[in-house]
């Protein structure tokens, strides 16, 4: 071969080593880096602004843009080695900043670039990106420290064995329920502390994990240091290699003699009160610390029509007291009364009073606890009512010892106000608003008279139609104004009902006022009479406004108590107190959106 086809085949080959060197450095999924011996860059494949973001363009700005604030001289120092001595780095772990400011954790190999004589003129660096393996060995450790604090700390025994059920390992909470230390438990046989009636145990235990690889449970007792018997529930979990094969067994055992003590110190107990507790009225159940329900004794059933107390059932505004109770009673170790509202499957909520009597094993500890509960509904409904006269005596007396106190000095006001109305006539409007103040105050104590003490009534027969006809066209106007429709449906045969007629409008026109602050534009409200029987008659006021809440409505008719901004309270007070003078019934029901329908029964008279 002669010396030009030489050059050129040797050309060839240098273009191809130099196409397959780019080609290399091009397509690896690390990042690669030239410099120059002052730090400019002068090279950066593609992996380089994957990894980093940053381009060639941002390098040329900033050379160390890549590099954190603070690893700048370190960095500098490192590459002085380099160019300087010639040394090579491999397998530094370092962090570099990407562009868009997120960290990047990066294993660093650089090498100095040699001319062809040998002299030092640049480094190259190729970075791998080990962020994910990073993460996943800080989650390693993590994991095996959590575990290891687990074992180490748990109160349960944690054991492993190999395939011949020879011990390999036991945490140090054997020595707090055997009196072991580990290495006394691990030095000794398989079988050596096993109660020989349970050796029988373990050996089926093995043989029903192997075929099937699956987690077995079993009761053994394990003798103590101290010559008695301690009963475990020991769960055994196979432990599979990668190939899904047996190599080992991991059990956790739990120390459970305390338990079985007061189970059978339960059960003995149990057939004493067992009679007592199943011919009782009142409910009584027996939990452990939990919250589990050992025992519901039948009165459950025939009351509440399930066979224990549900939580779920209980009010939401009673069963943060019910927990806080029951924490407290296994905490403090003492006897708790707690009452709250309960729920039947028919919607009825009953009032229930929870006696819990907390139950202590020879040891002194709290397993169980007796809940003895009883109905007290009936009790509480007589409360109600107690308070509820006690309250309505108190506002008699109040009623009687300052109505006719307001009055006086009320109608001097009154006299004084009219009297100088004239003589300051640019102030028109104000006398306006004093004088319906004073009005609206004694209107209110005429109410308050009204309670004070019982009324003689001056009944005599007034037919019902021409009273409900004068209420009607009283309040037509204001009607008429909030553009709402009253209509009327009265029996067509005349009745008459002996009452005060004045007072029985009072009623009418109250709770009429009622359905037109509660109805807006275009409703309707509707007056209907009709004849339940030969002796009574029913008056219907319904109307079609915002309806009130079932809780709200258990609360009408309390003194003071109003869902009207302006209301005082007592307008529906005096109508049920003048209905019932009258020997009659007021019956309410409503629904949110829907309307509100007032029922007057009165006695019709002969």
């Amino acid at each position: 071969m002669d010396k030009d086809k030489l050059q050129t085949s040797l050309s060839k080959e240098h273009i191809y080593m130099k196409e397959l060197l780019q080609s290399l450095v091009e397509t690896t999924i690390d990042a690669i880096s030239i410099r120059d011996m002052q730090g400019n860059i002068l090279l950066v494949n593609c992996a380089f602004e994957k990894i980093y973001g940053w381009a060639y363009q941002d390098l040329i700005i900033d050379p160390y843009c890549l590099v954190p604030e603070n690893l700048i001289n370190e960095t500098k120092e490192i590459f002085h080695q380099i160019k300087f001595s010639g040394e090579k780095i491999s397998g530094y772990e370092t962090v570099r900043k990407r562009k868009d400011g997120t960290i990047v954790q990066v294993c660093l190999t650089a090498s100095p670039i040699k001319d062809r004589v040998g002299n030092i003129v640049g480094t190259s660096v190729i970075a791998r990106d080990i962020t994910d393996r990073k993460k996943a060995e800080e989650a390693l450790l993590e994991s095996e420290a959590k575990y290891r604090i687990l074992v180490e700390n748990t109160n349960d025994i944690i054991s492993t064995y190999d395939l011949n059920m020879k011990k390999r390992f036991v945490s140090p909470s054997i020595e707090l329920h055997l009196g072991y230390t580990q290495y006394e438990y691990l030095q000794a046989g398989t079988f050596a502390f096993i109660h020989p009636d349970d050796v029988k145990k373990i050996v089926n235990l093995r043989q029903s994990i192997s075929p099937h690889k699956i987690n077995v449970q079993i009761e053994i007792r394990i003798k103590h240091k101290n010559g008695s018997w301690v009963y475990l529930e020991s769960r055994c979990v196979p432990i599979l290699s990668e190939n899904s094969k047996i190599e080992s067994y991991l059990v956790v055992s739990r120390n459970i003699t305390e338990r079985k003590q007061s189970e059978e110190a339960l059960r003995k107990s149990e057939e004493q009160y067992r009679f007592i507790a199943e011919n009782t009225a009142d409910f009584i159940s027996v939990i452990d610390k939990y919250g589990d329900v050992m025992y519901s004794s039948p009165s459950h059933m025939k009351k509440l029509g399930t066979n224990r107390i549900h939580f779920e059932n209980i009010h939401p505004d009673d069963a943060s007291l019910v927990c806080e109770r029951f924490s407290y009673m296994l905490k403090s170790k003492t006897p708790i009364i707690c009452v709250y509202r309960y729920n039947l499957e028919n919607e009825t909520w009953i009032y229930l009073e929870s006696r819990g009597i907390p139950f202590f094993n020879t040891d002194g500890e709290c397993q169980y606890f007796f809940n003895v509960t009883r109905d007290i509904t009936e009790r509480k409904q007589n409360e109600d009512l107690l308070r509820r006269t006690e309250k309505l005596s108190v506002i008699g007396e109040l009623a009687a010892s300052i109505a006719h106190e307001i009055r006086n000095p009320l109608t001097t006001l009154k006299g004084f106000v009219q009297f100088l109305k004239p003589e300051i006539s640019d102030n028109s409007a104000f006398f306006d608003i004093m004088l319906s103040e004073l009005d609206r105050i004694n209107f209110i104590v005429g109410e308050l008279l009204v309670l004070a003490k019982p009324q003689n009534l001056y009944v005599k027969p007034i037919l019902l139609h021409s009273i409900i006809e004068t209420v009607v066209q009283s309040l037509k106007s204001e009607a008429s104004l909030k553009k709402i429709k009253i209509m009327e449906k009265l029996e067509n045969t005349p009745v008459t009902v002996n009452c005060e007629e004045n007072r029985l409008k009072q009623v009418f026109i109250n709770i009429m006022k009622n359905s037109l602050d509660a109805t807006s534009a275009n409703g309707e409200i509707c007056i209907q009479t009709k004849l339940l029987n030969a002796n009574q008659v029913l008056i219907r006021f319904s109307d079609n406004g915002c309806g009130i809440s079932q809780e709200l409505l258990a609360r009408l008719g309390e003194p003071f108590y109003t869902t009207k901004e302006k209301g005082t309270g007592l307008g529906l007070l005096v109508s049920n107190k003048i209905i019932k003078d009258h020997q009659g019934s007021i019956n309410i029901t409503s629904e949110i959106n829907k309307g509100t329908i007032v029922d007057i029964t009165l006695p019709i008279s002969i």
